[in-house]
């Protein structure tokens, strides 16, 4: 989902784009009035040199006694921390909160850059998530401004930071899946012609429903996983295109899951500078302007055998 624009005075400062997840605000009708009260409870566990992560977890609430800014009129609360990182150090900021929409805001050591911000633009429904990838551009003490996407808003509220040396989440995903992952995501972009095959020949029953719904499909030359077939799905006289595989079927259920729960893990490396929606046991789903991949499970009967299969599910819109 694209996020919305928010206009924000926390920082005397601008805002620049950072991915799909930032827009760059307008200037508001106030500017902030109180200075940053800095801590270091996020900064706990800075990376040392024989580890590859360090994770630092929090949970702190947004109270009235907070630093504000002035946001139309009212008070937008805010609690602040320094957070060491040194250049090529990769950062994810996983922030949630039952009592408000949560957002962040990253201002660099140098006062001169600007500051990022990232936030949930989903409607709050009595949980709100956002995820935050940064990568260090350079070494310093970069403060986190932590917030709600409303002003007026307080409640609790937990921060999961994780820092990763340079390298070492690509380190963790399967060269040939990335590899491949990063293929599709070429070839999408020209909706897939170069990988585009013969036509599928659709049986009776089913060309009635492909025909109403303008599809046509064809045989991929790219697979996502070797031995895993993919198809091509032109929709719109082909305006529109998305490759889909089914990765594995099976009669075991918790094999289908832990498959599942593996490709997850190895996607959330893969798209961590995507939008990621809330996953679940079934389904997980990131997106940029752009595109959109998605893993689900299905199952289906199969009446002649009497059995039920289950499927996960690939699919890149």
């Amino acid at each position: 989902m694209k996020k919305v624009l928010f206009i924000s005075s926390l920082l005397l400062l601008s805002v620049t784009t950072f991915a799909q997840k930032k827009k760059t605000p307008k200037k508001g009708n106030s500017k902030a009035t109180v200075a940053i009260d800095s801590t270091n409870l996020l900064n706990l566990n800075p990376l040392k040199a024989n580890q590859t992560q360090a994770e630092d977890y929090i949970v702190a609430s947004l109270l009235p006694k907070d630093l504000f800014s002035n946001k139309n009129g009212q008070k937008q609360y805010y609690d602040s921390y320094k957070i060491s990182l040194k250049a090529g150090e990769e950062m994810i900021l996983e922030h949630q909160s039952n009592d408000f929409r949560v957002m962040l805001g990253l201002k660099s050591p140098n006062k001169s850059v600007n500051t990022e911000f990232s936030y949930d633009a989903n409607p709050f429904g009595g949980n709100s998530f956002n995820k935050f990838h940064f990568t260090a551009p350079s070494t310093g003490t970069y403060t986190l401004l932590a917030t709600s996407m409303d002003a007026g808003q307080t409640g609790k509220y937990s921060i999961r930071k994780t820092i990763y040396a340079p390298n070492a989440l690509d380190s963790k995903v399967d060269a040939s899946l990335s590899k491949n992952f990063k293929a599709l995501l070429n070839a999408k972009k020209n909706k897939f012609k170069e990988i585009t095959g013969e036509k599928i020949k659709v049986a009776r029953k089913d060309k009635a429903l492909d025909k109403a719904t303008g599809q046509d499909k064809y045989n991929a030359k790219a697979e996502l996983i070797s031995g895993k077939a993919g198809i091509i799905i032109l929709e719109n006289e082909g305006q529109s295109a998305s490759y889909k595989s089914v990765l594995i079927e099976s009669e075991n259920e918790e094999e289908v899951k832990a498959q599942f729960q593996q490709l997850v893990k190895q996607f959330q490396i893969l798209t961590r500078n995507w939008l990621e929606q809330p996953s679940t046991e079934l389904s997980y789903s990131a997106s940029t302007d752009q595109d959109m991949v998605s893993l689900s499970i299905s199952s289906t009967e199969d009446k002649k055998k009497k059995k039920k299969l289950y499927q996960l599910n690939f699919s890149l819109n």
